[in-house]
């Protein structure tokens, strides 16, 4: 089913049936990840479970992902990995979430329908660092002598000899 994965779905209903969907999703194709890609590419890939557990409408998400970002420190594109999985419970409201037990993340979808992009696109926003650096500062980009790469700007570099030269 091409882009099922963007299609609203009745969670109930899906979890009544048992339903398994795997998805390949485009990451440019999720309007709040979209914003944070150093390149517009990659894709998150796995499976979206429906149950029914406890009473509730419960997604057994499992998915992987390299999502291209820029690292801080080198201000270059990186890759950061997420394999993650989730157990979540789409309930139609806050008070609904309130009462959900604590092994199951909630997931507010008015009238019980959600995407399954947008249950992939919460549990990136969770894996995601807040401020993206290489594992190991030697993946940046290469050091020239002096621990400068050849793309630092030094506005100051040339200050002390303008000093000197002041009457």
């Amino acid at each position: 089913m091409p882009n099922g994965w963007s299609r609203p779905l009745d969670a109930g209903q899906q979890a009544d049936r048992r339903t398994d969907i795997d998805f390949l999703i485009p990451l440019p194709a999720l309007p709040r990840i979209a914003g944070q890609l150093a390149l517009a590419e990659g894709s998150a890939r796995g499976t979206a479970s429906f149950v029914r557990e406890q009473g509730l409408a419960v997604v057994d998400l499992e998915l992987e992902a390299a999502v291209p970002l820029t690292c801080q420190r080198c201000m270059r594109p990186m890759r950061w990995p997420v394999v993650a999985r989730a157990r979540i419970a789409v309930v139609g409201d806050a008070d609904a979430a309130d009462r959900v037990p604590p092994e199951f993340e909630a997931v507010i979808a008015p009238a019980g329908r959600i995407t399954v992009g947008e249950l992939v696109e919460e549990e990136l926003l969770l894996d995601l660092p807040i401020v993206a650096l290489h594992a190991d500062p030697k993946e940046c980009a290469v050091q020239l002598a002096g621990g400068h790469d050849e793309n630092t700007q030094q506005p100051f570099a040339g200050l002390a000899e303008l000093l000197e030269r002041s009457p």
